[in-house]
Parts: C-alpha cells; sequence; structure tokens
C-alpha cells in the first residue's frame, strides 16, 4: 500500500482455506483519518517493518563483507 508504485512487497502463502480481504489505499488513508488509534499503530507498523528491513540488510552487508573472497 505504501510502495511509489503500488506494487506488493511481500508474499502469502496460505496453509488452510480461508479468505482474501483487499482495502485500497484510498481506504486506508481514511481510515487514518477517521481514527487517530489505527493511523498511529498503522505508523508504528509500518516504521517497525522498515527498521527490521534496514537492520536485515544491514547484517548481511557485514556477513558479505566479512566473508573470504
Amino acid at each position: 500500500m505504501l510502495a511509489p508504485d503500488n506494487r506488493r512487497t511481500a508474499t502469502l502463502e496460505c496453509v488452510e482455506n480461508g479468505k482474501v480481504l483487499s482495502i485500497t489505499y484510498e481506504q486506508v488513508e481514511q481510515l487514518y483519518y477517521q481514527n487517530p488509534t489505527f493511523g498511529f499503530y498503522f505508523l508504528r507498523l509500518a516504521t517497525a517493518r522498515l527498521f527490521d528491513n534496514i537492520s536485515r540488510l544491514e547484517t548481511e552487508l557485514t556477513r558479505q563483507r566479512a566473508a573470504p573472497a
């Protein structure tokens, strides 16, 4: 939802039957403004994932630099 080109950034694999729900960016934006608690949670979730990704990349770079050529 937050990618500039609206591309998906994760893959999901179901292990049981289930239902898929979808939401548009406009719907998320509306929820964000209508419900400040949701908006704050969503910002914290997105920020936490961003920092997790940065940490994972830094760890991988350190590992690659330490590996013998």
